[in-house]
């Protein structure tokens, strides 16, 4: 039998959505945060944006009011990529961070205090795989340590935090990283924190360690989330998403993702009882591109009807009738169906498919339904029971309107 999870991971899955904030020297290139590795870049040339690293239209109050209003109750910021330049104050231990830069700012700290104000839970992404440090090559030892004194930087100096967030192991997958003294510190400061390692492409969803409350699937699509070994501690599943094909801010990346993509992706990480971080990349000064401004923007206004169900509802083993993608999620009261392909309702001159009845049905369900209610609009909707079956009519969108993935909340008789 499946352990019951801790309360620090009943209330991370309780978070549902996140954004995911790719920001470092490479945003000035505009090619992606991989550039100086992939576009083979002279590292002694490529570090040299230090010195171009203002900052100067990064307001850490404004982004995260964006991300407050996208529906997301938390953030996943870059505070060191593979390049190695840290967005905050090392206190010495590295003259390769912001404080060397023009910014001249903490930009982490001004991060964490806009969060704490607007009641988003910071999180900290810290790239373990270095490219600018020569120890991570010469003496892995000594580069633990270093890395070990940044993460331990992080959690003692930035109030209450929410989790870190690992990416890097996957280079070097057979050494011993020390994850044991490194996950201790975390536990020795932020008892509550979460902590995440991504396990790279090829072992999605691995745990790596006993210390590890969530596996990630990056840009993975799984069926089934591994919660961990029967007997062992219950951890939380996250996939991320990106808008286009990069993480960090790519000018010439214009092949975006639908806004139905993107709603789909968010649904279908509930429906398997995954959390779901929506990437996107700041520019070079640190702004919330305009288009990716303007996602954050739709995905906000689907969350404003639904996201109660994102919060609060886990899977179920109801099953919807054969070859329809519709799932139903519950909170232990209501239950939610999520239900796709809705049309929107014309009338005899528009005829836009949303006009007639459009029966759906579900097994498994076997408390006795009072009322079913569209989320968006209040409309009570006409269903039929028998047994554990339940048959809706899942009427149109009114004309106007079409939010993709329509949710419905069931509630019973007492």
């Amino acid at each position: 039998m499946m352990s019951m999870p801790v309360e620090r991971i009943k209330n991370y899955e309780h978070m549902g959505l996140g954004l995911f904030i790719h920001w470092g020297l490479y945003s000035q290139m505009e090619q992606g945060e991989w550039t100086e590795f992939i576009h083979d870049i002279d590292q002694r040339k490529y570090e040299e944006l230090i010195n171009t690293f203002t900052a100067k239209d990064f307001n850490a109050e404004s982004i995260v009011k964006k991300a407050k209003n996208m529906g997301a109750k938390y953030i996943v910021l870059t505070t060191k990529h593979h390049e190695g330049f840290f967005l905050y104050d090392t206190k010495g231990l590295s003259d390769f961070d912001v404080m060397h830069s023009p910014a001249k700012r903490d930009l982490i700290k001004e991060y964490v205090d806009a969060c704490h104000k607007y009641d988003i839970s910071p999180f900290f992404y810290m790239a373990s795989y270095d490219w600018h440090n020569p120890l991570y090559k010469d003496d892995f030892n000594k580069y633990l340590k270093y890395l070990q004194r940044s993460v331990e930087l992080l959690c003692k100096n930035y109030g209450k935090i929410g989790g870190l967030w690992f990416d890097g192991n996957w280079n070097k997958k057979d050494a011993d990283w020390h994850l044991d003294e490194l996950y201790g510190t975390i536990r020795k400061y932020q008892p509550e924190a979460i902590i995440i390692n991504n396990t790279g492409l090829k072992n999605m969803g691995k745990v790596i360690n006993p210390e590890i409350d969530a596996v990630t699937y990056e840009r993975g699509i799984p069926d089934t989330i591994n919660h961990g070994e029967k007997g062992q501690k219950y951890v939380a599943g996250e996939m991320s998403i990106t808008l286009n094909k990069h993480w960090g801010i790519a000018a010439n990346d214009i092949d975006y993702k639908s806004p139905g993509e993107v709603i789909e992706t968010i649904c279908h990480g509930k429906k398997v009882g995954a959390n779901v971080l929506v990437n996107i990349g700041l520019t070079g000064t640190g702004e919330i591109p305009i288009i990716s401004q303007e996602y954050m923007k739709m995905i906000g206004l689907w969350m404003k009807f639904y996201g109660q169900a994102i919060y609060s509802a886990k899977p179920t083993q109801i099953k919807a009738a054969e070859g329809l993608r519709d799932f139903v999620l519950s909170d232990g009261k209501s239950d939610y169906l999520f239900i796709y392909d809705i049309k929107v309702t014309g009338n005899s001159n528009v005829v836009l498919g949303g006009e007639g009845t459009n029966p759906r049905s579900f097994v498994g369900i076997d408390k006795k339904v009072k009322k079913i209610t569209w989320l968006d609009n209040n409309e009570q909707l006409k269903f039929l029971q028998n047994n554990d079956m339940l048959t809706v009519n899942a009427t149109g969108f009114r004309y106007g309107t079409d939010l993709i993935v329509r949710v419905a909340k069931v509630d019973f008789e007492n």
